[in-house]
């Protein structure tokens, strides 16, 4: 009797405690084994403690959908001039908001920009831009472009709006290039 309460006890307990061990002995290695790989991808540009190696100034295209502003992409030339485009889908007479690009000043001196956007044919939309709540105009409703100087503080991050204000309904898209290049 005490020999079946023996054997009972260790199927019921000590088995699946000894099966577990079992796996454990044989599981851990192979997960250490195919966790071991060579590092053979370029290492990114450390940041550490808030100190970047990068000293230049950084824009990316913010992103994400919105009612009238399709297709965003930034592109850089080889005399390093930023172009943003974007379709603006036909819409009715309102104004519409979105952030478009962050501007990150990575040197230690002050870095002044020039932008300059506009659409390739006049749609009498009043075009302009939003950075740290200050508005600035680029292209008028008769389509006059206006060229903007930004002064960008050291190690600032800044975001800029894309504004378009329509004071009649616009029928059909329009392509809107924003350019911006750093000045002397």
């Amino acid at each position: 009797m005490k020999n079946q309460k023996f054997k009972k006890f260790l199927t019921t307990v000590l088995e699946p405690f000894v099966f577990g061990l079992l796996a454990l002995l044989f599981i851990l290695p192979t997960i250490t084994v195919m966790n071991l790989e060579p590092i053979t991808k370029v290492l990114k540009d450390l940041d550490v403690l808030g100190v970047s190696s990068k000293t230049e100034v950084e824009i990316n295209v913010i992103g994400g959908t919105h009612q009238i502003f399709n297709r965003e992409k930034i592109q850089q030339d080889e005399s390093g001039t930023y172009t943003y485009t974007t379709i603006l889908t036909r819409r009715d007479a309102d104004r519409y908001s979105k952030p478009i690009l962050e501007i990150k000043n990575n040197k230690n001196i002050e870095v002044k920009l020039e932008i300059y956007g506009n659409t390739h044919l006049p749609t009498y939309s009043n075009i302009s831009m939003i950075i740290n709540d200050q508005g600035y105009i680029l292209q008028s409703p008769n389509g006059d472009v206006t060229t903007q100087k930004i002064l960008l503080l050291p190690n600032q991050k800044y975001v800029i709006y894309l504004v378009v204000e329509s004071f009649s309904n616009v029928q059909f898209n329009e392509d809107f290039d924003l350019k911006i290049r750093e000045i002397q």
